[in-house]
């Protein structure tokens, strides 16, 4: 049987030491046949309270206050007024409270008091046509069984409520309960005062349930205009506004009535209440409506003073020999001014050349 015996380490071999001159001389080798690099190309680090970066032409705002060297122009912030206004487009309406669009409830024959009612002013209680019906004989033949064989009061309001459905007038319905005869004449006729301003269907013939006569104030209308929901939070009723009216020849003004709350797809509605006794307004117009918000007082500095830089707006605010950069959001200008809404308040005072005060800085 053969030993294998381990191998031992000679006492005179320095294997690590050996390694690491290696090593340094392979450093050595690629260090020599690198290119050099000039040092006018390593980009220096300015001085941070320069508010200059390493990148040459890209200019940061300084992260906190730093002393300037001398003095530099300033201006004080003042109060700027600026008169909003929001313009929106609408349509024109009739005033539902005003309003009464009177149908035909069954069918039947229809005969109509005039061969045309457009323009007639009418009063409650006023007939318009009368309708000649099946149904409507049925409805007070159910009555009138009631009133002859009365059981109980509940089973005669039920059928005199049919009867109200259709828009049986009152004193029709006594009449035919007293009688104890069944009709079949049903008159239609306004429950407003007002002028009829819409008729549906010939003068007379056979008809189907639906729309006859439309009546109303015709000098009172109602405007109906969409803002962004933004926008709209900006008014509030009594908001005064300039309205052009399609075919009107003078623009009105009106205030708003009324301010909806329910939002869709961004947009909230507001309404106008017009009163116009000489022209009557029609509906389904087109409207501009110009909205005066209340004007808004703001913080305003020259527009020199700003400066933007990576996307970010800012002013220099001097306190004497310092001087800090303030970012900003603006607002609407106004001639040499520009309004600012954050971050900035009356009465301080900003730098009109912000070169200037990185020139005072790095001096």
């Amino acid at each position: 049987m053969n030993t294998v015996t381990p191998l031992k380490k000679h006492p005179g071999s320095h294997g690590g030491l050996i390694a690491a001159l290696v090593l340094v001389a392979t450093t050595v080798v690629v260090w020599s046949a690198h290119p050099r690099v000039s040092i006018s190309s390593v980009a220096v680090k300015l001085p941070a309270k320069l508010g200059v970066s390493a990148m040459p032409g890209k200019v940061d705002a300084p992260p906190t206050a730093f002393t300037l060297s001398h003095g530099v122009a300033t201006a004080p912030v003042r109060e700027l007024e600026l008169r909003r206004q929001i313009t929106a487009t609408g349509f024109t309406g009739y005033d539902e409270t005003r309003t009464h669009r009177l149908q035909v409830p069954v069918s039947g024959w229809l005969q109509k008091v005039r061969t045309s009612s457009v323009g007639r002013q009418v009063r409650p209680g006023e007939p318009l046509a009368t309708i000649i019906s099946p149904e409507v004989y049925l409805a007070t033949a159910a009555v009138v069984e009631q009133v002859k064989d009365f059981k109980s009061q509940a089973l005669l309001d039920e059928q005199r409520y049919r009867l109200r459905r259709y828009g049986m007038p009152m004193p029709n319905m006594q009449r035919i309960e007293a009688r104890q005869q069944p009709e079949a004449v049903l008159p239609l006729v306004s429950r407003i005062t007002g002028t009829v301003v819409k008729e549906e269907g010939a003068p007379k013939g056979l008809v189907e349930p639906g729309p006859m006569f439309t009546i109303t104030d015709p000098a009172r209308a109602w405007v109906f205009v969409e803002l962004d929901a933004d926008d709209a939070a900006l008014v509030h009723e009594g908001t005064p506004a300039t309205l052009t009216i399609e075919g009107a020849t003078h623009p009105v003004t009106a205030q708003i009535a009324y301010v909806f709350r329910r939002v869709e797809d961004g947009k909230r509605s507001i309404r106008f209440d017009l009163y116009s006794p000489q022209t009557a307004i029609q509906p389904e117009l087109a409207v501009k409506a110009e909205l005066q918000l209340e004007p808004a007082r703001l913080p305003a500095v020259p527009a020199s003073a700003v400066r933007r830089t990576d996307g970010k707006t800012f002013v220099y605010v001097v306190r004497g020999t310092s001087a800090e950069a303030r970012e900003v959001t603006l607002g609407p200008p106004q001639g040499e001014l520009i309004s600012v809404t954050r971050n900035l308040a009356v009465g301080d005072q900003v730098a009109v050349d912000p070169r200037a005060v990185l020139e005072a800085a790095g001096s």
